[in-house]
C-alpha cells in the first residue's frame, strides 16, 4: 500500500468510526443552504461541492464541474475515494491534513466547531490524463445533533499558477480570528531524494568550500565528498557545482 492509498484508507476509517445516525440529522435545516450554493454557481467561477457525511454522498454538486475540470464520468466522480485516488501521489498530505483537521475539530467545544476553515492546493489527474492544479476552501456548514461534521462546502478553483511540479499544501485555520492552527506542505520529488548527508555537502558547496575542506569539516573522506557531489548533480540534473547550487537554492534546499 502506498502513502496515497493509506491516507485514503485512514481518512475513510475516521468517517466510518464517526458514523452519523438518522435521528441526528434534519434535512429541512440543511436545505436552506441550497439557495446559497446556486447563487455561488451563478455569480462566480468557483465550483461548489457539498458533502453529506451521513449519506456518504454529495449534498450539492455544481453540474459544470465535469466540463470545467475534465472529469467525464459522473458516476465515478461521485465516489469520494475515487476522487481522492486521483490526487498526485505526493499530495497524499492533503488527506493526512484533512484527517488531522477533523481530529482537531472533534476536540473543540461543539459551539466552536464551525469556526474553522481548511484550505488546500493540490494536483489531480483528470479523465483527459492530465494533471491540473486546484485550490479548495472547505467550510463546515452543519453538525449533527451530537456535534459531528455532517455537511460541509468546498469551493474549488483553478490555481492561477499551474505548476504541476510544485507539491500540495494544506492550511487549517480559524476563519474568524484568522489564526493558523497548522500548515502541512508536501515535498518536491527531487527534495525527497536528497539525503541529509547530501544536504550537508550542498551547504558546504554553497559556502564555496572545496571537497578537501568539506571532507575535513564533515569528517569524511574527500572521495566520499566527490561521490556525494556527483549524486547531487545527477539528482538535480545539474552539469556543474554552480548550477547544482542555483537549483538547490531555487528549491529551497539550502
Amino acid at each position: 500500500m502506498n502513502k496515497l492509498e493509506k491516507s485514503i484508507q485512514d481518512h475513510q476509517a475516521n468517517i466510518i468510526a464517526n458514523a452519523i445516525l438518522p435521528e441526528d440529522v434534519d434535512y429541512k435545516q440543511a436545505e436552506k443552504h441550497i439557495a446559497f450554493f446556486k447563487m455561488i454557481d451563478s455569480t462566480t467561477t468557483s465550483i461548489v461541492v457539498s458533502t453529506d457525511y451521513y449519506r456518504h454522498n454529495y449534498f450539492y454538486y455544481s453540474e459544470n464541474m465535469d466540463e470545467v475540470y475534465g472529469f467525464h464520468n459522473k458516476m465515478r466522480l461521485m465516489d469520494h475515494n475515487w476522487f481522492r485516488s486521483r490526487f498526485h501521489p505526493e499530495d497524499h498530505i492533503i488527506n493526512v491534513a484533512a484527517l488531522k483537521a477533523r481530529e482537531f475539530i472533534s476536540k473543540q467545544p461543539i459551539e466552536k466547531r464551525k469556526d474553522y476553515k481548511f484550505t488546500f492546493e493540490f494536483r489531480i489527474l483528470n479523465d483527459d490524463n492530465k494533471y491540473i492544479r486546484l485550490i479548495a476552501q472547505n467550510f463546515i456548514l452543519e453538525l449533527d445533533k451530537k456535534g459531528a461534521i455532517w455537511i460541509d462546502m468546498k469551493l474549488f478553483d483553478f490555481s492561477p499558477i499551474q505548476d504541476i511540479d510544485k507539491p500540495g499544501i494544506a492550511v487549517f485555520s480559524n476563519k474568524n480570528t484568522r489564526e493558523v492552527i497548522f500548515t502541512i506542505e508536501g515535498k518536491r520529488e527531487v527534495e525527497s531524494n536528497i539525503s541529509n548527508r547530501e544536504k550537508q555537502v550542498l551547504d558546504k558547496m554553497a559556502e564555496g568550500l572545496r571537497s578537501k575542506e568539506i571532507a575535513e569539516q564533515l569528517r569524511i573522506s574527500a572521495n566520499t565528498v566527490n561521490n556525494h557531489r556527483k549524486n547531487i548533480m545527477d539528482k538535480l540534473g545539474a552539469s556543474n557545482s554552480s548550477e547544482a547550487i542555483k537549483i538547490a537554492m531555487d528549491l529551497e534546499l539550502i
